[in-house]
């Protein structure tokens, strides 16, 4: 086994040395609702204070910037699987981090957002799927990937503005299974805009979850 940035050989199977993990990029400073800058840290910034979103905490590794990038590209588009591993795990680490900072509960459920079955046939997986499997076994908690359901194919987010991403997602997803104030934890890979999650968040809302923790690699802003 060999470290997925220096290469050289690891004898932990996640797949990231010590060395190039303490060097990685992280986020430190953010708002614990939404993920974003913030200083001082820990606290909810003003815009969520206003506007709180459907969720109730968001924890990123880092930004959108080298090397998540570089594996994100590689784990979605050029089917290097094997990735969903070491990033899996980079994620965990951010969740026990912000569980010691904010007091977090362990989640019952985890999820993912979901794939429409026209890009999931035609990538052959869904990663964020893949992310969430391995997240839900190391937490012990239930793997239920297809609570969020996807009603309609829509335009890629990542190629549309700010303004029209938010219809662009609006009616896209449903919950038809009652959440009875469960802790439920959704695994996404890259966070922008949050509109996606935002509307993912809030059918779990109507089905009555309790505390929802989003749960990413990256956490950028437009």
């Amino acid at each position: 086994m060999r470290c997925i940035i220096c290469r050289l050989p690891v004898k932990l199977v996640w797949g990231i040395c010590s060395q190039c993990y303490q060097l990685l990029p992280k986020l430190i400073s953010v708002c614990k609702k939404c993920g974003l800058p913030l200083f001082p840290a820990n606290k909810s910034c003003h815009h969520c204070l206003k506007i709180p979103p459907n969720w109730d905490n968001l924890i990123a590794v880092g930004d959108y910037e080298p090397p998540y990038t570089k594996w994100i590209y590689q784990l979605k588009f050029n089917q290097h699987t094997e990735l969903a591993y070491p990033l899996a795990r980079l994620m965990l680490l951010a969740w026990f981090n912000a569980r010691n900072l904010y007091g977090l509960k362990k989640p019952a459920l985890v999820t993912c957002i979901p794939l429409h079955h026209h890009r999931y046939w035609s990538r052959g997986y869904n990663q964020s799927q893949l992310l969430a499997r391995l997240i839900a076994h190391w937490l012990g908690a239930e793997w239920l990937p297809y609570l969020i359901k996807r009603n309609k194919n829509t335009i890629d987010q990542k190629i549309l503005s700010k303004q029209r991403r938010k219809g662009n997602i609006e009616n896209v997803f449903n919950c038809n299974k009652q959440l009875h104030g469960k802790t439920i934890a959704v695994i996404d890979d890259i966070v922008t805009t949050g509109y996606t999650v935002q509307a993912a968040c809030h059918q779990l809302k109507q089905q009555g979850a309790g505390e929802i923790q989003i749960i990413c690699l990256c956490r950028t802003s437009l």
